[in-house]
């Protein structure tokens, strides 16, 4: 594994967040701690030196005169007695030095720097002696009615050496803690995020078993943590999804193949026998025709198959306008008309009602169901053509009483190459792709194609195509919203060409 693969794991990247989020929360702990035990410490310190300054301030009062101070300085002193860890200084307002409990002396300007300006406050700071000894000085004023006493200063010095060290000990823990929390939560955290990442690891396992022969390969959903559940979810639908149109797409191919194999395979032997040897031009010319009709089904199946695959990859690709059904399914029935009368077969129209939709693509599948009805209705019966309107739309549908199709075909009527009556299908000229066509065409415009039948009595193909003035305000036109057309070539197809 390379530095970049280190870097960008992540398991590294989660535990290193981890480890930075346990470092901030614990330093902004260990801050809030240490600055409350100070606050705390230092409140405990400045009450007895307060009391003390007010005793002082107090007792200065009642000294009868500074003689009595000098001659007998335990009456100061001995307030101190139950306070070994405290100092007294006593100064003049000139900075004459009236009484002291210990030789060392607070620099002058360091208690000058605190004194407050009233009498009867009390100002505290932190000193450090040269001894490396720290105290809490606390500095205050006095005021004697005695003319020979007069004012100054009183200086009071904690030592407070062992509470200071004992929080300089609880920072250097909290320096040590830090990191070493960090580190711990970090190796911690790699060791939990890769057992918590295990599921993944599945999953790329299961996708590497993924091939062409095993896409029936799903993944395992209830052994799979909520959060990744519906990722498996997805992925499962997926390969679901492509499973099924690999199989389809295998079934199309073998089934173009052997579409395409026919009318090449007769061509060939055509062509073959007919150069064999000398022939006359009448049997050149007969020939020539037999192949034009191989032809012109070649590119029937060619045709029809562009169609599809530009459907199937560009289906917003429609150039909608408003329609009226009537006259376009009159156009079709005057346009077909002439095949239908050569077998006595009627075709009738009722109802109308305006859509909006694409006029070339839904004539071609209107085309479509009629010629297919025509193709598969007995000699002099009648096919209907009916217009509804219905809550989501308008429905087309086209009636003929041919033989019906059997229930066990129904559902798979419209797919590719499909045909419920094989032996009848290459001989009237179908390619199986009709139908297809048609779902196409109503999945492009939001609708759907259904069939009813009931064999031997009639069979029932109806288009489902959705409500105009819904399909107004988000239809794509050319000038509009840039929906582009389907080429001419794709849509002008003959219907005898394209019925199933």
């Amino acid at each position: 594994m390379t530095f970049r693969d280190i870097t960008q794991s992540i398991a590294v990247r989660l535990s290193a967040l981890f480890a930075l989020a346990s470092a901030v929360i614990l330093a902004a702990f260990g801050f809030y701690l240490n600055s409350s035990l100070e606050n705390a410490i230092a409140m405990r310190q400045q009450a007895p030196l307060s009391a003390m300054a007010g005793i002082v301030r107090n007792m200065m009062d009642d000294i009868p005169s500074l003689e009595r101070l000098r001659e007998r300085p335990d009456i100061v002193g001995h307030l101190l007695a139950g306070n070994p860890r405290m100092r007294l200084w006593i100064y003049t307002e000139d900075g004459d030095i009236l009484f002291a409990s210990s030789a060392m002396r607070v620099p002058r300007p360091q208690w000058e720097r605190i004194a407050p300006t009233q009498i009867n406050d009390i100002a505290t700071a932190l000193w450090t002696s040269g001894q490396s000894r720290d105290y809490r000085l606390g500095v205050t004023r006095y005021s004697s009615a005695r003319a020979d006493i007069g004012r100054g200063v009183i200086v009071l010095a904690l030592d407070v050496t062992e509470p200071r060290q004992i929080l300089a000990a609880f920072k250097a823990s909290m320096l040590v803690a830090v990191p070493a929390a960090m580190i711990s939560v970090a190796l911690i955290g790699i060791f939990v995020v890769r057992r918590g990442l295990r599921p993944i690891a599945r999953v790329a396992k299961s996708t590497r078993r993924v091939t062409l022969s095993r896409l029936n390969e799903r993944l395992d959903l209830p052994d799979m943590p909520p959060e990744l559940r519906p990722l498996a979810e997805s992925f499962n639908a997926m390969l679901a999804r492509l499973e099924d149109s690999f199989g389809r797409l295998s079934d199309f191919s073998a089934d173009l193949a052997h579409e395409l194999r026919t009318p090449l395979a007769s061509l060939l032997g055509r062509t073959q026998v007919m150069l064999s040897q000398k022939r006359s031009a009448d049997e050149y010319r007969q020939a020539m025709e037999l192949s034009v009709e191989e032809i012109q089904r070649l590119s029937s199946i060619i045709s029809d198959m562009l169609f599809l695959a530009q459907a199937d990859h560009a289906p917003a690709a429609l150039t909608r306008e408003e329609l009226d059904l009537r006259s376009e399914v009159d156009r079709l029935i005057e346009f077909l008309g002439m095949t239908a009368e050569e077998r006595g077969i009627v075709l009738e129209a009722t109802g109308n009602a305006t859509v909006y939709a694409d006029r070339a693509m839904l004539g071609r599948a209107i085309s479509n169901l009629i010629s297919n009805a025509i193709r598969h209705s007995p000699d002099g019966e009648r096919i209907d053509v009916a217009i509804e309107r219905n809550e989501s739309g308008v429905v087309v549908s086209v009636t003929d009483r041919g033989p019906g199709i059997p229930p066990e075909h129904l559902g798979r009527i419209f797919a590719r190459f499909y045909r419920a009556d094989p032996s009848r299908a290459r001989t009237s000229g179908g390619t199986g792709l009709g139908l297809a066509i048609v779902r196409s065409i109503m999945t492009m415009h939001g609708g759907d194609v259904s069939v009813e039948s009931e064999p031997g009595r009639s069979t029932v193909f109806s288009l489902n195509v959705p409500d105009p003035v819904r399909e107004r305000g988000t239809a794509r036109t050319p000038e509009g919203a840039g929906g582009e057309r389907v080429p001419s070539h794709v849509v002008a197809h003959e219907a005898s060409g394209s019925a199933s």
